[in-house]
């Protein structure tokens, strides 16, 4: 394979998502070599080369974390990149170096005792959000209101978990969102997609959960945030998390997703969010070739 039009794309299994980019790419003349999660890693000389980038869209967040690690150590430029990665799979890293950063969220406190957790409770007048380090689709994740609900949810994990292993775990305000969520995409730079998640009989209000899709226009707040986000990860394909706080009448980052799905949603908002990953694989491959060129040529 030419080195300048091809690309590794790591996944888990060839999802509608994944197949879609595949044939955007295709027909943009870039070609695609398919590594499963079970599959060696072209991490030698010449093989690696072999490459301009590799796409990481594993479901696993350890795998593609582990394999954008091995694939960069190796010389490959990862999408996304390692920091993004490493940062988007942890919710606690993602809460520090955002707060760092003055990106809008929730309040939250960092709980490394299951004692602490009653502190970050009192603080935050008895009722937050509990939220395991490494999750997705809404596992693990618990509203607690008041003392008596967290002593439930201690004296449940300590069955499953009597030596604490799961701590530290992130305690976040409880935002008052109404029934939505937004979720905004981005490729590259730039948010392309945004949708409320509606869901009336949960308060979490994942798609993967049974939350319905409804459109949204990209506004100046939204894409302001956006605007922060990418100047923190760096340039990427996110999945970025947003809550309407009604007390505060301003948007607050729940979280950044590293791997976004878009089966489902792309099909009622009408943004074709495959070829936008193309087209923007394709570019950073371009870039790429064309920084060697200069250096080769020099």
């Amino acid at each position: 394979m030419e080195q300048n039009r091809a690309i590794l794309l790591c996944v888990t299994k060839l999802r509608e998502e994944e197949q879609r980019i595949i044939d955007h790419l295709r027909d943009l003349g870039v070609q695609v070599q398919v590594n499963l999660d079970s599959m060696e890693l072209p991490l030698g000389e010449p093989d690696v080369h072999s490459f301009g980038i590799a796409l990481i869209r594993c479901l696993s967040q350890k795998n593609a974390l582990n394999r954008a690690h091995l694939l960069e150590l190796a010389g490959l430029e990862t999408l996304n990149s390692v920091k993004a990665i490493t940062i988007c799979t942890n919710k606690i890293h993602q809460a520090i170096v955002f707060q760092k950063h003055g990106i809008p969220q929730p309040q939250y406190k960092v709980a490394f005792t299951p004692e602490k957790l009653f502190q970050a409770l009192q603080t935050f007048g008895d009722l937050c959000v509990i939220k395991p380090a490494t999750s997705s689709w809404g596992r693990g994740i618990a509203r607690i209101t008041g003392k008596e609900c967290l002593d439930g949810w201690i004296a449940a994990r300590e069955s499953v978990d009597p030596g604490h292993q799961s701590f530290p775990v992130l305690v976040q305000e409880y935002v008052e969102k109404g029934d939505f969520d937004i979720r905004v995409v981005i490729v590259g730079s730039k948010p392309i997609a945004a949708f409320r998640r509606v869901s009336a009989d949960n308060w979490k209000t994942n798609t993967h959960l049974g939350a319905e899709i409804d459109p949204l226009e990209i506004n100046d707040e939204m894409a302001s945030i956006c605007k922060q986000i990418i100047e923190v990860l760096g340039e990427g394909i996110y999945g970025a998390d947003l809550f309407f706080d009604y007390k505060q009448q301003r948007y607050v980052v729940c979280e950044v997703n590293q791997n976004p799905e878009f089966a489902k949603s792309w099909k009622i908002h009408g943004v074709d969010v495959a070829y936008h990953i193309a087209q923007y694989v394709k570019a950073a491959i371009e870039r790429k070739n064309k920084a060697n060129l200069t250096v080769i040529s020099r």
